[in-house]
């Protein structure tokens, strides 16, 4: 017994080497984290571990008339558990070669057991997936492979006696021998496992400490001060050598080791920035060399670089730089890449934002420029009659006239109090009831503290300019204009009610979600209202129209309830 002890304790120790050096393996670390193996995969699995089980052949070999111990059991279990089916029948297969020349009375079912244990081992992964593989499991399909590779000894080796006579002096040893090996080897994969969900965790973490750091930052696009701001956070956060985030063509920001050379505002030096800019795409150096800075003092060795993209167009790089050759970890470019990535997803939002307010702008002024032109001409032709026969009524229309000019045209701000804005109304009011007499009238009921409520600028007054262009001017009697406004909860209302002609459309009653009728002629259009009260206020924003022709409009606002300091005296002016 001793003699198979021995050997065996020295099997365990040469495969305890062996199996450090696998898994310490680059290559088999990235296919072991593989959840899904490719076929190359696979193959690379069936080698190394047929190479184990091949190599278990001939360690520890003893020699017991015509049979022969050996620890090969272990490299097919493995191969098998961490494998599957495939990788446990194939490496089952290069173990069985070799144990095919060796020989012995004993080599026929130990070349069948390999197969055997190969597809028995794989299907227990199959089962608990390798991820599952437990130290319990492994010790028990280890036990369970070397029990079927004793029964087949026993049932087709020649001749029986001598089969039990061998299984007798080295089951125990061989079943301890590869259990044990077994064991080890899962262990070691296991920390690995661990280490790399640590390794996640880690930088799971990191990457949201920089994301919640780093929000909004960018909400004013990248420059040297947002920048800043950025690499400070980073160098705050994963606490590397050196931070750097750049532009396509200069250093915005530079932080850590190497900032005597790496200058802010200087153009950009290194050969992975001028790669990024032309590849756009992820670079990683692991050299000094391959880091390209011209300065030959330069201390950094390394660096992962991930553009900054917004659509097609490049906007800048962040950079993270090593030193003295530190390793460069497969976590630490993701990291880098999913930052890049959260961050180009800040600077796309800004650009956006920052378009939607230019249109808005845009629009904005061509809703100021939309004044009327036979508005504007009729008004002059009323002055210039006034003239001859009401030299103050003349005034004071040019004086109005001159005002709501003015503030159309001049007016930069989207909100105003409603008592600034029925102020516009009473002007522009005042100068049509020059034109239409006693045919147009008007009447505004609100509440005072109502007055001091705000409202988008140009809202109240386009309303009044449709009730009387296309309610009332066409009725040779004219009519009323009513402007009333209440509080309903924490909503603002404020309705422009017409005795005129009427919408002429099917559909008595409008809702904000329905398509707005369009008024023929020039003008402020309806939907330019309802497309600036939903911008603004979203959901809270509403605009409905109830309409009877013949009956005359009622266009109801519908707002937050907002009010402001109100200025002493402007209710009284107004109403």
């Amino acid at each position: 017994m001793k003699a198979i002890i021995m050997p065996i304790i020295y099997n365990l120790s040469v495969f305890g080497m062996c199996a450090f050096a696998v898994t310490h393996l680059k290559i088999f670390r990235k296919t072991l984290h593989q959840s899904i193996y490719s076929n190359r995969d696979r193959l690379l699995l069936i080698l190394l571990f047929g190479a184990l089980a091949a190599l278990g052949n001939f360690l520890s070999v003893v020699d017991i008339k015509g049979a022969l111990a050996n620890n090969r059991t272990t490299g097919i279990v493995l191969g098998g558990l961490l494998g599957g089916p495939l990788v446990g029948i194939g490496a089952g297969i290069l173990g069985a070669i070799p144990r095919y020349f060796l020989g012995g009375f004993t080599m026929p079912a130990a070349v069948a057991s390999s197969l055997v244990i190969g597809l028995v081992s794989g299907l227990i992964s199959s089962h608990y997936g390798k991820r599952g593989i437990t130290l319990k499991i492994a010790f028990i399909t280890a036990l369970i492979s070397e029990l079927i590779l004793k029964l087949m000894v026993l049932i087709f080796s020649v001749p029986f006696d001598a089969a039990l006579e061998l299984e007798k002096k080295i089951a125990l040893p061989t079943i301890i021998g590869t259990c044990v090996a077994t064991v080890f080897f899962i262990s070691i994969v296991r920390h690995i496992f661990a280490e790399e969900e640590k390794v996640q965790t880690r930088s799971a973490v990191q990457a949201m400490q920089v994301i919640r750091s780093a929000d909004q930052v960018l909400t004013n696009g990248l420059n040297e001060e947002s920048a800043a701001l950025v690499a400070n956070i980073i160098y705050k956060e994963l606490e590397p050598a050196a931070v750097a985030v750049t532009s396509p063509t200069k250093v915005l920001s530079y932080i850590g080791v190497g900032s005597d050379h790496h200058l802010t505002g200087s153009p950009i030096i290194t050969n992975t920035s001028k790669r990024v800019c032309l590849i756009r795409q992820s670079v990683v150096a692991r050299t000094k060399i391959e880091v390209g800075c011209p300065n030959e003092s330069c201390p950094l060795t390394g660096v992962i670089e991930a553009p900054l993209i917004v659509g097609e167009k490049l906007l800048g790089s962040i950079k993270l730089f090593k030193v003295e050759n530190k390793l460069i970890l497969p976590y630490e470019i993701e990291l880098i890449e999913g930052i890049a990535r959260f961050l180009s997803s800040q600077l796309a939002n800004h650009q956006a934002e920052r378009q939607e307010k230019l249109l808005r702008e845009a629009e904005y002024r061509i809703l100021k420029a939309q004044v009327n032109p036979h508005f504007l001409f009729n008004t002059l032709a009323t002055i210039h009659v006034l003239i001859r026969n009401d030299g103050e009524a003349a005034r004071r229309l040019t004086r109005d006239l001159s005002n709501l000019l003015r503030r159309t045209l001049s007016s930069d701000r989207e909100m105003v109090p409603l008592w600034e804005e029925m102020e516009t109304v009473r002007k522009y009011v005042n100068i049509e009831q020059a034109r239409f007499g006693p045919r147009l009238a008007m009447e505004v009921e609100i509440p005072d503290r109502l007055y001091s409520q705000t409202v988008p600028v140009f809202t109240i007054q386009p309303l009044v300019e449709n009730a009387i262009k296309h309610g009332l001017s066409p009725r040779s009697e004219g009519g009323r204009v009513k402007i009333t406004a209440w509080q309903k909860a924490q909503l603002f209302y404020i309705c422009v009610k017409d005795n005129g002609l009427g919408i002429t459309d099917d559909r008595n009653t409008i809702n904000n979600d329905d398509e707005l009728p369009a008024h023929e002629g020039p003008g402020i259009g309806l939907s330019n209202i309802k497309s600036r009260l939903a911008h603004i206020y979203g959901d809270q924003g509403n605009i409905t129209i109830n309409s009877k022709q013949g009956i005359g409009t009622e266009v109801t606002l519908t707002m937050p309830l907002c009010l402001e300091n109100e200025p002493e005296g402007t209710v009284s002016t107004v109403k």
